[in-house]
């Protein structure tokens, strides 16, 4: 193993941890380190582009893994699942599609606004977070609306989306922060194989780099769905928001440097 493919291998492991605990997919978690770190090591640079084709397709056997734990759990909303996950994943599939002709610092800059949407949404805990019955009527019109643009947007960066889709599952259709948590896999899972669709026929993969990011985040997310069912949710909530933060100040720092 080299020692590119080996930092991948150990950042994929905390990424996909995430994506277990906080049901995001872990792109949001893997995207600005896998820009920042392994030049801070001497080691290749990747560009937005590559980052995004491998983040895309890191997601979906990440939310595939944490999921189906959620799932066992009882901890998931099918009609949810499928009435946003539905639009997500038509939406994904045409921004990974479209993201070829965009510039990186503009998908950069579109992920930075995506992490301050979520921070926001996230400040102001959710009326009966603590529920544990799962919301059994939400409205549907905003869940699809809701989907279509996250979709567009996680399609894009080549995330999965659950680092907003949580905070609008919880604030706008209110559902209580661990059913979000366990649907949001379940929706973004859809998003995420629409979208490495659209990223494998544009050719946006980098196939070599991918492969250590998807051996590490397996055994990670699977990890963090067990942790995530026996936390409190507001520990939940507020390691999502703390999380969301921090990457929203790194990724308006880094294209603030490169517009400057």
């Amino acid at each position: 193993m080299t020692t590119l493919a080996a930092a991948l291998f150990g950042l994929s492991l905390f990424g996909g941890f995430c994506s277990g605990l906080l049901g995001v997919g872990g792109a949001v978690v893997l995207i600005p380190l896998l820009l920042s770190v392994p030049p801070l090591l001497g080691l290749e640079l990747l560009t937005m582009h590559a980052v995004a084709g491998i983040t895309m397709i890191q997601v979906l056997v990440s939310s595939a893994t944490a999921g189906l734990t959620h799932r066992r759990g009882g901890a998931t909303h099918l009609p949810a699942i499928l009435s946003i996950g539905i639009p997500m994943g038509a939406m994904s599939f045409v921004g990974a599609a479209l993201s070829r002709h965009v510039p990186g610092i503009v998908l950069e800059a579109a992920f930075g606004v995506v992490t301050g949407v979520a921070f926001a949404l996230l400040i102001k805990p959710s009326p009966g977070e603590d529920g544990a019955a799962a919301a059994l009527s939400f409205n549907r019109l905003a869940g699809v609306a809701s989907g279509g643009a996250i979709g567009f947007l996680s399609g894009m960066v080549g995330a999965g989306g659950g680092f907003v889709l949580v905070p609008v599952m919880t604030r706008l259709l209110k559902f209580p922060i661990k059913m979000a948590v366990g649907s949001s896999l379940g929706i973004v899972f859809i998003g995420a194989l629409m979208g490495s669709i659209g990223k494998i026929l544009t050719l946006q993969v980098d196939w070599e780099h991918l492969l250590p990011v998807v051996a590490g985040s397996i055994p990670a997310s699977f990890l963090g769905a067990h942790v995530s069912r026996r936390l409190p949710a507001r520990v939940l909530r507020r390691i999502l928001l703390g999380l969301v933060f921090a990457i929203f100040l790194k990724t308006a720092w880094g294209v603030a440097v490169q517009v400057a």
